[in-house]
């Protein structure tokens, strides 16, 4: 048989690799020589032979045409999933789970719903932010609004305050501020466009720091506004070259669930689909974290019905759970509620209770939290939350839009709060605490909801919000928005890198 000398280079190292190989598998080969991935093809089929196959057998066509199928190769380990290699002993078994459960609003939520509830849940809330703004340096000197008032004209001041209403005139932004004693007028005029920004960007029921100048009568002109923000902080990692993959958003029970791709993540995390390094990675995942949604739920929206797959909120949770199942029993997950999850809606929420989800609690142990909860693992701490309050802050701040929801995940890291303000399309109980002030920052903040993967890291903190594994809906079609779905992106636990695989393709 002729050959062309690369074809004859390349069965050469084959068969000094110590493999015996059958002519009509040379003739395979020859046959896609051109491919521009050949050569890194014989390498990932030698690696393949390696693992599986004795060397006193003869590689045969048919051999050869399963690898062609298994083992194309990919350009970017982030575009392509593919099946093939098989993993052996994945590093993560043979790791223990080292997971600190540092909140869980679930045993703290009782009965709510009083006039004394509502006034104690803003009290906490003033109390806890004012403690955060008065640790930084310019707003340790702030004043009550009463001796703020009391002051004489033009005298410059800094108070401490929550704003209670909003509104607009020709020439001022107007604010209702209170801290609690005393209440105030403070007026923002727009010619300064510097603070005009700033004061956009200010919404109801927040907590800040205002520098002032003391009115002619009884209100206060302002001339900066400080955020409580996240102060400068060292990055933490483990020490131990383990990942903890991010989801949220599922959707089971939707026909827009994208079954194919939530089946090839469940092969990856097997180690049966992926090129070599993806599947590499899939090895060291110790942890899956879910941030809510688990399930389409009933009944969340007018005429969900008509786009679902599975009407029956059981069946949904029981098809969850063959999915979790099937997840490595290494490999430990950790789930949260969402709103569609079967759960009350009001933050913070319970976890997901077993008289609806009890096959997802058989199947496997997983670890149940309400939403939102910060865990630790291997010291990295993490702040999961499903997301809701992205809605409301995204409709309501100018320059933030539903294609960057990591934004509006920064806006709540500054301001301190998961679900500012009270009355829109978060529903908030008010009890006699405030559990949604980010009291201590994380080192993940981990949310979904908008169903688009973006990523950022604000002040030594990785934030993520998850995407979907749901395709994009018909009320997010009427919105404009365009979901990210099926892209799975995962936190290395020792650099802090994150990594994203695309399982769509």
């Amino acid at each position: 048989m002729e050959m062309r000398s690369d074809m004859e280079n390349i069965v050469k190292k084959i068969i000094n690799s110590g493999y015996q190989i059958e002519v009509d598998a040379v003739k395979l080969l020859n046959d896609i020589i051109n491919k521009n991935e050949m050569e890194s093809f014989i390498e990932e089929l030698l690696k393949r032979l390696n693992s599986e196959s004795p060397k006193s057998i003869a590689i045969t066509k048919d051999f050869v045409k399963d690898a062609i199928s298994d083992l194309s190769i990919e350009k970017k380990i982030e575009q392509e999933i593919q099946p093939g290699l098989r993993i052996k002993k994945p590093l993560a078994k043979d790791i223990d789970s080292n997971i600190e459960i540092i909140d869980d609003p679930t045993d703290k939520i009782g009965s709510v719903g009083c006039v004394e509830d509502f006034k104690d849940y803003f009290r906490s809330r003033f109390a806890k932010i004012s403690n955060l703004l008065r640790k930084r340096l310019d707003a340790r000197d702030a004043l009550s609004i009463d001796m703020a008032l009391d002051l004489s004209p033009k005298k410059k001041v800094k108070i401490i305050a929550m704003v209670m209403s909003k509104k607009e005139s020709n020439r001022f932004i107007i604010f209702e501020i209170d801290d609690v004693e005393s209440s105030a007028l403070l007026l923002v005029p727009k010619e300064n466009r510097e603070l005009l920004d700033l004061a956009q960007n200010v919404v109801q029921d927040q907590v800040l720091c205002i520098e002032a100048i003391r009115g002619s009568k009884d209100f206060l002109i302002a001339t900066n506004f400080i955020f409580p923000d996240i102060p400068e902080r060292k990055v933490k990692k483990a020490d131990i070259p383990i990942y903890a993959a991010l989801l949220s958003d599922i959707h089971i029970g939707s026909k827009t669930f994208l079954e194919d791709s939530f089946n090839k993540f469940i092969l990856w995390l097997n180690g049966k689909a992926g090129n070599s390094n993806q599947v590499e990675i899939a090895s060291k995942v110790k942890y899956l974290l879910i941030a809510g949604d688990l399930v389409d739920g009933i009944g969340i929206y007018p005429r969900q019905e008509e786009e679902l797959a599975i009407t029956d909120i059981y069946k949904q949770y029981e098809l969850m759970a063959q999915y979790i199942e099937q997840v490595p029993e290494y490999i430990e997950v950790i789930i949260i509620p969402g709103n569609h999850d079967a759960v009350r809606q009001a933050l913070p929420q319970p976890a997901i209770s077993k008289d609806y989800a009890e096959p997802i609690y058989e199947v496997k142990k997983v670890i149940s939290l309400g939403n939102p909860a910060k865990i630790m693992l291997h010291g990295v701490t993490f702040l999961m939350y499903h997301g809701r309050s992205l809605d409301d802050i995204i409709s309501t701040l100018p320059n933030l839009d539903f294609q960057r929801p990591e934004k509006a995940m920064e806006f709540l890291l500054k301001s301190r709060h998961l679900a500012l303000e009270y009355g829109k399309r978060t529903s908030i109980a008010p009890m006699s605490e405030d559990y949604l002030v980010i009291d201590e920052p994380p080192d993940v903040f981990q949310a979904g909801h908008i169903h688009v993967l973006k990523n950022e890291v604000y002040r030594g903190i990785s934030v993520v919000n998850c995407g979907a594994w749901q395709s994009q809906t018909e009320y997010q079609k009427r919105m404009g928005l365009i979901p990210t779905p099926g892209i799975l992106p995962l936190i290395n636990l020792q650099s802090m890198n994150l990594k994203v695989i695309d399982f769509n393709v």
